[in-house]
């Protein structure tokens, strides 16, 4: 269960790098996001700019879309592994066995899916002080 667990996880992880060019999915779709919330981009920031230049550039851009990429992507396994502890929990009979696996699935599902948001504001918020420091 653990070999296929890990194949899975790196099927997902590996998988999503070559999304980009099969969808079509550019670095621009996720710094131009539609959503009703608004994300805060300072200008001064490397790679918030709408500039065509150098490798610097280019190089922030990747930077970007990867830090994008691996938060979805985390976010996306916690939770899958969350509804994979609650199907297995459910599914257990009263086995006690099963029952204990589901819930450590939960737990350390859940303590996954805080430590991705926990990150991502943390990141957020350093930005937002480098900011502020530098206006």
């Amino acid at each position: 269960m653990k070999k296929l667990t890990y194949l899975i996880l790196g099927f997902i992880l590996l998988f999503t790098f070559h999304m980009r060019e099969a969808l079509g999915i550019g670095i621009k779709d996720f710094q131009e996001s539609n959503e009703p919330f608004e994300v805060l981009r300072p200008e001064n920031l490397p790679g918030t700019k709408d500039v065509t230049g150098g490798a610097e550039t280019t190089i922030n851009e990747i930077l970007q879309f990867a830090i994008n990429l691996i938060l979805y992507a985390s976010g996306s396994v916690a939770v899958f592994f969350l509804v994979l502890g609650g199907i297995r929990y459910i599914t257990s009979f009263g086995n006690q066995d099963m029952m204990d696996g589901a819930k450590k699935t939960i737990k350390y599902a859940v303590i996954g899916l805080l430590a991705v948001i926990l990150a991502y504001a943390a990141v957020t918020n350093v930005i937002d002080l480098i900011y502020r420091a530098t206006a």
